[in-house]
């Protein structure tokens, strides 16, 4: 009797559980953006820009992990937090952070505070990552001129975006 009352009770609940195709999500992962509208030494930037933003993350609360990456033109870092922070505040609080140390970096530097957005991450079907050498003015003028064409004349395809670099202007 016992197994039949909890069977029941396990299938009643079951049909009650909330079923999503696209369920509201929030990673808890930002990401500082670095950019310079010159090529700079990446030891430069290490030095100068990425350490001193890392020490402004690392005195936030709840950080569990952090990864930077640095390139001539451009530095992200990564931070993941952990699963029981406050996200919206401790946001809050690595935007007050990186603003109070992006007043002290050298001229040239434009500093951005980027949160992963699910809901975008759903439209996409496909991103593709194209890099090369000369700056990203130069390797988004090729995708532009190459590759866009093609891939916006592919059956199916509703859009292509491109980002990063600087848009061609008359």
């Amino acid at each position: 009797m016992l197994f039949i009352a909890l069977s029941l009770l396990g299938y009643v609940s079951y049909k009650q559980l909330p079923v999503e195709l696209l369920p509201n999500a929030e990673l808890p992962v930002l990401f500082i953006q670095v950019s310079s509208q010159q090529d700079m030494d990446p030891s430069y930037v290490e030095s100068e820009v990425i350490i001193p933003l890392e020490g402004a993350v690392s005195t936030i609360g709840g950080v569990d992990k952090l990864q930077s990456y640095i390139d001539r033109r451009q530095s992200n870092i990564q931070i993941d937090f952990k699963k029981n922070v406050n996200f919206k505040m401790t946001a809050l609080k690595l935007q007050e952070k990186v603003n109070e140390v992006a007043a002290s970096f050298p001229s040239g530097f434009t500093v951005q505070v980027q949160k992963v957005d699910i809901a975008q991450m759903n439209n996409n079907f496909m991103v593709l990552q194209v890099r090369g050498s000369g700056g990203t003015d130069r390797v988004r003028n090729l995708v532009e001129d190459n590759i866009l064409s093609d891939l916006e004349n592919i059956d199916g395809v509703a859009s292509v975006n491109i980002y990063g670099g600087r848009q061609k202007a008359i």
